[in-house]
């Protein structure tokens, strides 16, 4: 028996967030998942028209062109208008090309509009501008992710957590590519690194469990199943989780 969950991950703001999960301060670990942001911002004006030498010779004005129609795609994208977004972004990247911030915006709204082939190119022009960027390398993946390409999303999210290895959206994230490739011992590896960073996710213990469970660890499994019932009792899938546990013959406790 598997039990099945709906993830969606976004990077907002150059910060991985699960929708099943909140705020990523440290005290809000312990605390069950809560509906995430989706807003974006960006660096404000002033340091979007520096260092114009650095922009393969982009003029001040085309950088103000680009920073104003990148503004517009934010109100526009916090409004809910993510078509107009992407026309948006699309004027900001023509305005100022080398704005690694503009093309991974442009690349996130058209992520969100179910166009993820389209969205890669951007995340690339984004990575070579700024390399050591790590939600670039996450949103890149992602993207591979929806298409179900799992080797590349496999290698941007071991980019992005070498870059950031205490993100733990980042290890659920690598963990669920592996385990869709069929690679379950590096899965595994994966799933316990993000439960470590993060122990208080209940999804991210019931998927562990079920990877522990699928590879025949089963007390293992037990041991994250009762795990997420104790994080989240009221969970849609706890009743099977339950159930699960009784035929490892592990019944859970009695809820209170």
């Amino acid at each position: 028996m598997q039990v099945s969950v709906a993830l969606v991950v976004i990077v907002v703001a150059g910060v991985a967030v699960a929708m099943l999960g909140g705020s990523r301060g440290p005290a809000a670990q312990s605390e069950p998942p809560q509906a995430a942001s989706t807003r974006l911002t960006t660096s404000t004006l002033s340091q979007q028209t520096t260092a114009v030498s650095q922009r393969g010779g982009t003029t001040p004005d085309a950088v103000f062109a680009g920073a104003e129609a990148s503004r517009a795609g934010i109100a526009s994208y916090n409004r809910g208008d993510v078509g107009v977004a992407v026309t948006q972004f699309t004027a900001a990247v023509e305005r100022d090309p080398n704005n690694a911030e503009a093309l991974n915006n442009l690349g996130q709204v058209l992520v969100r509009s179910g166009r993820a082939r389209e969205a890669i190119p951007y995340f690339d022009r984004a990575i070579a501008i700024a390399n050591s960027i790590w939600s670039y390398h996450f949103n890149r993946a992602k993207a591979y992710g929806d298409l179900k390409e799992w080797r590349q999303a496999i290698a941007g999210y071991t980019e992005a957590a070498r870059l950031f290895p205490d993100d733990y959206v980042t290890q659920f994230n690598l963990a669920r590519a592996r385990q869709a490739d069929g690679d379950l011992p590096e899965a595994l590896e994966a799933y316990a690194k993000a439960t470590k960073l993060a122990p208080g996710q209940a999804d991210f213990h019931l998927w562990y469990g079920q990877a522990l469970d699928q590879s025949g660890k089963r007390p293992e499994a037990a041991v994250e199943y009762r795990r997420f019932l104790e994080l989240d009792p009221k969970a849609s899938e706890a009743e099977k989780v339950k159930g699960r546990l009784s035929e490892l013959g592990d019944a859970p406790a009695a809820s209170s």
